[in-house]
């Protein structure tokens, strides 16, 4: 992996079917959620022949946490309800939790 602070969609899938790879460096999920490849992460989450599969799942709730805890400065709200829709594509019972559980939260989350 050339940046893990950037790394590219090919890069995070090799790692994540990797299931003796360690994190490529210290806050590897921070790195993750930086570096906006959710389309993977959705896919990565959903599959389970994924030996990470819980991690991205994982990865998942960061983004969508951050982004309410910090008022959606890190994120826009449409940004991150777009995610949570997205995650119709797929039909893994973990997505399908995680999407139950976010969307209240981060569409009240900072409303008037």
């Amino acid at each position: 992996m050339q940046n893990p602070w950037n790394p590219m969609p090919d890069e995070v899938r090799a790692w994540a079917y990797d299931p003796t790879a360690l994190d490529p460096c210290e806050d590897w999920d921070l790195a993750l959620c930086w570096a906006q490849h959710e389309r993977a992460y959705l896919e990565l989450a959903s599959d389970d022949s994924c030996p990470k599969r819980r991690y991205f799942l994982g990865v998942l709730y960061l983004m969508v946490g951050d982004a309410v805890r910090c008022g959606f400065r890190s994120r826009p709200r449409p940004i991150i309800e777009g995610l949570i829709d997205r995650g119709s594509e797929y039909r893994h019972p973990d997505i399908k939790l995680w999407q139950a559980r976010v969307p209240a939260t981060s569409r009240t989350a900072g409303a008037v």
